[in-house]
């Protein structure tokens, strides 16, 4: 409250200082209006937001949170052919247009928590625009999902779907799917008779039938349990044609293949299933319907949001030199590890690292595993898996499949292999001839492959980025020839960045600042213990979470949770230091 205070005093010193037509142009033109309060000072948008919307409401939503303006217009910006950009003001002007374009499909009045509204952003139970915070963030582009389909009851509608380049599901008694709020709401409306069955099935077909399958999505048609009679890409959203006789819950899909294959096994036996976790399965869809395995899970053909280098110094807590020399180091290795305590983002910087460097945010260039003890060559690059009819196949790892899709593309466009936790696996079990491979200075140079007679390379535009936790002590020292080969980045707690100190300042939280102010000093003694050192410091990640409406219980929890537990951990044979300590912590957030 006092920091919106702050900023309502300035802007009104601004405003009287203003000539008076300046003053009546602000009062007539709401765009005016906006630009007086953004030039009036550092920018509070909650409290701005707020004033705008109060002042001018036929212009501007009832939305404090930036973030969430940002998410609705990202979700929707293909309804006006794209954003127009960044700034408070294009966001502010891109969702006037979007209302504009969708406030005619809805009866009554409008707001972005409508029903069949909200399902297109991301809000899945309408909510009071008065309640929102600050905790949404922009969405990465969706990838391409995987379908299983039943054309009606043992494929019976599949020659007049195929013919029409439609699929579409039964349920008639219901009307438009786009009235549904919810799954509940779409319970409630099959179970008339109040049984208060869960129907999870029929449900989940139609909830994501109506919000989940879209377009650009691979669906593949199926008779029964044994057999594929088509593949199709998804061309339309959903819609509700209650002219038809049945099934009158349809989408346009491009059928590309029609015929009759013999199904790998049994297929589920629902209407509709999402299958795109099951990597082997499709490959083997693909291969046996189309002929070909994707490489590659493809995004949609919509335009990918914009990333940088502002984008990621914003989100994540580095300061920009720093940013430089990492961004350097992975050009010129090729391969890095972060290398950090817990909480300092190490996973979540590595994924915008990736973005920041391709200036999109493009997660079909971007693949993430995680080691552990038991990871093998075999996991990651190649090796035999057994069949359901008691033999063997050779399968190919991610590693392999990833290469091979970057080798497919422009050298110009990079792509990035994500390791988790890369020093809790055996590295030369799991990489293997790689080991040599992946080297900046042996890009391209060929080694012929353990399980299949094939000259395989790492192609240049491959960088590699691993994450490792300074502070487990149950890992083993890194093998030294993974030294070599990476480049080594430490990550520290983000306390002192000005992204972090931007974020805190718009938290607005007297407690939080105290909070802050303890574990900084607790970090400098952690820094100093001869047993620890800088890699168990205490990670921003642990404070910089939205706290929401209960932003006490929040810190609390984190307090008597997670920060008090890891000191008991570090000082175990020190209780006296750890209790001093966990007293600290728990007067900061009384």
């Amino acid at each position: 409250m006092w920091r919106h205070l702050i900023w309502a005093s300035t802007f009104v010193q601004y405003w009287n200082d203003l000539p008076e037509v300046e003053r009546e142009a602000a009062r007539t033109d709401p765009w005016e209006l906006q630009r007086v309060m953004l030039a009036s000072g550092d920018d509070r948008s909650d409290i701005r937001n707020a004033i705008q919307f109060l002042a001018r409401p036929y212009a501007f939503e009832p939305i404090s949170s930036s973030k969430m303006k940002t998410q609705i217009r990202d979700s929707l910006a293909d309804r006006i052919r794209g954003g127009t950009g960044n700034t408070p003001d294009a966001i502010d002007r891109d969702l006037f247009a979007i209302r504009a374009a969708l406030a005619p499909e809805i009866e009554g009045p409008f707001n972005f928590w409508s029903p069949g509204i909200a399902e297109l952003w991301g809000s899945t139970e309408p909510e009071s625009a008065s309640t929102v915070v600050e905790t949404a963030q922009v969405p990465e582009p969706r990838p391409r999902h995987y379908w299983l389909y039943s054309p009606g009851s043992q494929a019976s509608e599949w020659e007049e779907f195929s013919a029409s380049g439609v699929m579409a599901i039964g349920w008639d008694q219901l009307d438009d799917l786009a009235t549904y709020p919810s799954r509940k709401a779409i319970r409630q409306a099959l179970d008339v008779d109040g049984t208060g069955g869960s129907m999870k099935n029929a449900v989940l077909a139609l909830w994501q039938f109506q919000n989940e399958v879209a377009v650009g999505d691979i669906v593949y048609a199926k008779r029964g349990r044994r057999e594929i009679v088509g593949r199709g890409e998804v061309t339309s959203d959903a819609r509700f044609e209650p002219d038809r006789a049945s099934f009158r819950h349809i989408r346009s899909v491009k059928w590309t293949h029609t015929g009759t294959w013999e199904h790998p096994g049994d297929a589920a036996t629902k209407t509709l299933t999402n299958i795109t976790a099951y990597h082997d399965y499709v490959a083997q869809l693909e291969e046996l319907v189309a002929g070909e395995v994707e490489l590659e899970l493809p995004l949609q053909a919509t335009p990918l949001p914009t990333y940088d280098r502002a984008a990621f110094l914003k989100e994540v807590y580095l300061s920009e030199e720093r940013y430089e020399r990492l961004r350097s180091l992975l050009a010129r290795k090729k391969n890095v590890i972060l290398a950090g305590p817990p909480g300092v983002g190490k996973t979540f910087a590595a994924k915008r690292l990736a973005y920041s460097i391709m200036g999109v945010k493009d997660p079909s260039r971007v693949q993430m595993v995680q080691f552990h003890q038991s990871y093998s060559y075999e996991d990651f690059m190649m090796g035999y898996r057994p069949t359901e009819a008691g033999g063997f196949t050779l399968a190919e790892g991610p590693f392999y499949r990833f290469c091979e899709a970057a080798r497919a593309d422009d050298d110009d466009r990079p792509y990035f292999f994500i390791i988790d936790e890369i020093n809790r696996g055996n590295i030369s079990k799991i990489f293997g001839e790689l080991l040599m491979l992946i080297e900046a200075g042996k890009r391209e140079q060929a080694l012929r492959l353990l399980y299949k007679n094939e000259d395989f390379s790492v192609p240049a535009n491959v960088h590699i980025i691993g994450m490792m936790n300074t502070a487990d002590r149950s890992l083993a020292v890194l093998d030294y020839a993974l030294r070599r080969r990476f480049g080594f980045f430490e990550m520290a707690p983000g306390f002192d960045s000005s992204g972090f100190a931007q974020w805190q300042q718009d938290a607005g939280s007297p407690i939080l600042d105290r909070l802050v102010e303890v574990v900084i000093n607790l970090n400098e003694t952690i820094a100093k213990d001869p047993a620890l050192g800088q890699g168990f410091a205490i990670g921003h990640s642990y404070l910089s979470s939205p706290p929401g409406d209960e932003e006490d219980i929040w810190l609390t929890s984190v307090v008597e949770d997670e920060l008090i537990p890891l000191l008991d951990e570090y000082w175990f044979d020190e209780p006296a230091k750890a209790e001093e300590w966990a007293e600290k912590l728990r007067a900061a957030v009384a």
